[in-house]
């Protein structure tokens, strides 16, 4: 009776331990969760206002093209608004790019987020190009104007 006794105290005592384990891995697991949560969190609001800015220069962009087309001649002008018509498809993609970070969860973020820093690192690109392309325009608006 004694041996039974001891047994059953035994395998109490295990089962209390095994859900004592239980429970500090499931306290684990939504710590931790917790945690991927607030980084994520943290990451969407940094895109969030790299996005914004981003979306802010694109505006500045438009309107010094529209300063710069004012004073340009036929040839200079046509290139500007092409050019104004990338900047308006960057700002679209900007526009895209915020949504897809407002709307994103914790199972998409990473692919999100990937996503989004390509966008943005082709607009930076484009941007380099543009800036070339305009300096080109208005050199050779220059020189015709002499």
């Amino acid at each position: 009776m004694k041996m039974k006794a001891i047994a059953i105290l035994g395998v109490a005592t295990l089962g209390f331990a095994t859900m004592s384990c239980d429970q500090n891995t499931s306290q684990r697991h939504e710590m931790e969760e917790v945690e991927v949560q607030a980084d994520i969190e943290n990451e969407r609001a940094e895109l969030r206002q790299d996005l914004r800015e981003m979306d802010a220069e694109i505006d500045k962009k438009l309107n010094d093209l529209q300063a710069e087309k004012e004073k340009a001649n036929a040839d200079a002008k046509a290139e500007i608004e092409k050019r104004e018509i990338e900047l308006r498809n960057d700002k679209t993609e900007v526009g895209k790019a915020i949504q897809d970070v407002e709307n994103a969860t914790a199972n998409t973020w990473a692919d999100i987020k990937k996503g989004v820093n390509n966008t943005t690192r082709d607009i930076e690109t484009g941007w380099e190009n543009f800036k070339d392309g305009v300096e080109d325009t208005f050199d050779g608006d220059k020189k015709n104007n002499k």
